[in-house]
């Protein structure tokens, strides 16, 4: 990957950083990094710090202690970049023993080193131009964003919807639990797995130093949580302490933390109580063509159920439940039981459905959450509520599973 000279000048600096974030769809024919693209970078102290890296990987030491003074001056609690910066200077003098190899605690450089790695695998390995996550089928135009964190990989997007069109506007790289993720249980240290909502936003002001410009709790455990007999509370997306820029990818109780500036324009997009949180170990892309069969297979089931229950038909409404569904506090015979005796008593049921979002459902295959406001009218009660329902395909068809 490096000429002979190179490596004897800068030894294993970075090298085995980069031969182990890449893959060789990453490199041209030469063997080299090919430039990023001003889309492939997410902000300017990331591109700083990658072109340093880059720089650093062609011989141009020079021009790399440029890019990371520059990026220290206006970031000087970035701790890779202070590293980064130890180590060009000292390539320059003589041959380096490793990637910080001098003056860094092991846990520190094991710690920093994963935290460029991950920042490196988001410009090698960046998802193409047009491609949108699997999961994100339909964002209703009330959230109008949608925030999804691939847990793999340490990066936060920020999508918006336009009409059924969804479109990435930023990433950010983050980090998570101490113990990973998917989270099982109270006190793991993971951060969870699944389909979240903001359900509030704390002031940094008001917070804990640690939680820095503030922090947007979620709504785990979830029913589906619950459910699987998951525990825990408590994760939050938050800011970082006033006094470093970042911390490794490995460093929370569970919660995902990212820089206060990061924050502050996440904030921007943020609706309390509307926002999705998808949360996923590692991101499907697909094209928009994609997402919209399963859009139009998920919807075409959604209006079905719906206009079975009008019906008042309980065996053509039942039959879009599955054998094995579940409701909270009820088994499928009991929900039964329930329903055909309310649509009995009834003289005319007419449900309305709006305010649609469709998820698949991280680590659930063939599962999509799909969200709703119901609005329900009878010739005896009236009400309006949020539902969640989880549909997975079986036997050909869309089938609910579970519903809250």
């Amino acid at each position: 990957m490096f000429a002979g000279s190179m490596i004897r000048r800068i030894g294993p600096f970075i090298v085995a950083l980069l031969l182990t974030a890449s893959g060789a769809h990453s490199l041209d024919e030469a063997g080299h990094l090919s430039s990023p693209t001003v889309e492939q970078l997410s902000s300017s102290l990331e591109q700083r710090l990658v072109w340093t890296l880059l720089d650093v990987q062609a011989g141009r030491l020079d021009d790399a202690l440029e890019h990371v003074n520059r990026l220290i001056e206006k970031q000087p609690d970035f701790e890779l970049a202070q590293l980064v910066r130890g180590d060009v200077l000292s390539a320059l003098a003589s041959p380096l023993g490793g990637f910080g190899a001098r003056g860094s605690t092991q846990d520190r450089l094991d710690g920093l080193r994963d935290e460029a790695k991950a920042r490196l695998v988001r410009f090698l390995d960046a998802p193409p131009a047009l491609a949108v996550p699997a999961d994100l089928v339909q964002i209703p135009e009330t959230a109008s964003h949608a925030i999804l964190i691939d847990t793999h990989n340490y990066r936060l997007y920020v999508f918006e919807t336009i009409g059924n069109e969804t479109r990435r506007v930023f990433d950010f790289y983050v980090s998570i639990g101490k113990g990973g993720d998917d989270k099982r249980f109270e006190g793991d240290e993971k951060t969870p797995i699944g389909l979240y909502r903001v359900a509030s936003y704390l002031p940094g002001e008001r917070l804990p130093d640690m939680y820095g410009k503030g922090a947007f709790p979620i709504d785990y455990p979830n029913n589906w949580d619950r459910f699987l007999g998951r525990t825990g509370s408590g994760i939050w997306i938050h800011g970082t302490e006033s006094a470093r820029y970042s911390r490794p990818p490995l460093s929370s109780r569970g919660c995902v933390t990212l820089s206060n500036q990061d924050f502050l324009r996440l904030k921007e997009t943020v609706k309390v109580g509307q926002t999705p949180v998808v949360l996923s170990r590692g991101v499907r892309w697909v094209s928009s063509g994609s997402i919209d069969a399963v859009r139009e297979s998920v919807s075409e089931a959604v209006e079905s159920w719906r206009l079975d229950w009008e019906s008042r038909d309980s065996e053509r409404y039942l039959s879009n439940y599955s054998q094995s569904f579940r409701t909270p506090g009820m088994s499928r015979a009991a929900f039964a039981a329930h329903k055909r005796r309310v649509n009995s008593s009834k003289s005319f049921i007419k449900v309305g459905v709006r305010d649609v979002g469709i998820y698949g459902y991280p680590g659930e295959p063939a599962m999509v959450t799909v969200e709703f406001t119901q609005d329900y009218r009878s010739d005896s009660f009236n009400a309006s509520k949020k539902k969640r329902q989880y549909w997975r395909f079986e036997e050909g068809a869309w089938r609910i599973v579970f519903e809250s």
